[in-house]
């Protein structure tokens, strides 16, 4: 019985291996499916969008974008986690995917044992908006009104973990004053809830910004990351005015789920990486303020273990807790 137990097992193992490099040798045969967790129009959804067609050139089938928004994004994520892992559903994710790990109990997911990396597509620098009926028109005089009137302002996100929340926990945390995050479903309907004068500040996309800066609509006061943005070059970065540990750039990536074989994974990041040397998608990302990365699928799945991490501790460290 032993004997025949150890045969069964070693047959099944076979048969899977069979079935995986048939799988991966007809990869793909039908229409790719990309998994947004927010609604149309954030950056998430345009960038996803954008490497439609070029990603469908490669492959040689349609890609269908799928708009699953909900629960801090947890809603479309868990859709690709509980996908067949066959390559034909993926996630497009964003920031919220690392942080919300940390910052969420009862996930109904495991984001490192249930996903798998399939490239890093970009990353940008966040921008501090305010409404103009704030009365502040630099970030000094920002943190002394939000000082003098602690719990009074409040800023807007994206949902819990997204980098516009992480950002604003960092502004909070690094100046040292009092104000109330208020998440929405996704970053569209918090730039609404800016433009409108529901809430005083926002941390944004800077491409998204624009228009309305432009325009007189809102102010922009500072820019994450080291240097300015050349979309912005006149508005300070936060290190420039003292203020340090504001770093919550946003990144955008691929995931699939875990238990896809690695064959598809490498198909899928020849696709994406290619999408991203299309000259109109590069002229498209640098008009929208974004740098491209597309690193390997096994850079990007390290480089998921080692945000979750870095992203835990922060969150730890500075209680952030749903409210």
């Amino acid at each position: 019985m032993k004997i025949k137990s150890m045969l069964l097992a070693v047959l099944a193992v076979s048969m899977a291996g069979v079935s995986a490099a048939a799988l991966s040798q007809g990869f793909p045969e039908r229409a790719l499916r990309v998994v947004v967790p927010y609604p149309p129009g954030g950056t998430t959804d345009v960038l996803v969008r954008l490497l439609q067609k070029p990603v469908a050139d490669a492959a040689g089938q349609s890609v269908v974008v799928d708009n699953r928004p909900g629960g801090a994004s947890v809603i479309g994520t868990s859709h690709v986690a509980q996908a067949a892992p066959d390559g034909y559903t993926v996630l497009g994710g964003d920031l919220s995917m690392l942080v919300n790990p940390s910052l969420m109990k009862d996930l109904p997911y495991d984001t490192l044992r249930d996903f798998r990396g399939v490239t890093m597509l970009a990353r940008a620098p966040l921008v501090l908006l305010v409404h103009p009926s704030v009365p502040a028109n630099t970030l000094d005089e920002l943190i002394a009104l939000a000082k003098a009137k602690p719990g009074t302002l409040n800023f807007a996100s994206g949902g819990y973990g997204t980098s516009t929340h992480m950002a604003g926990e960092m502004f909070r945390r690094a100046a040292g004053i009092d104000v109330v995050h208020v998440p929405y479903q996704g970053v569209a309907p918090a730039m609404s809830a800016l433009l409108g004068g529901q809430v005083q500040m926002y941390f944004g996309g800077t491409t998204t910004g624009l228009p309305h800066i432009q325009s007189g609509k809102l102010r922009a006061l500072a820019v994450t990351g080291e240097a300015p943005s050349p979309l912005l070059p006149e508005v300070p970065t936060f290190v420039s005015r003292g203020i340090q540990g504001v770093n919550a750039d946003t990144y955008w990536g691929v995931y699939a789920p875990a238990r896809t074989p690695d064959a598809v994974i490498e198909k899928l990041n020849a696709y994406y990486t290619g999408a991203l040397r299309d000259p109109a998608v590069q002229q498209r990302t640098r008009d929208l303020g974004l740098t491209l990365i597309g690193n390997s699928a096994a850079e990007h799945t390290a480089q998921m273990k080692t945000m979750i991490g870095d992203w835990g501790a922060f969150v730890k460290e500075a209680d952030i807790r749903l409210e």
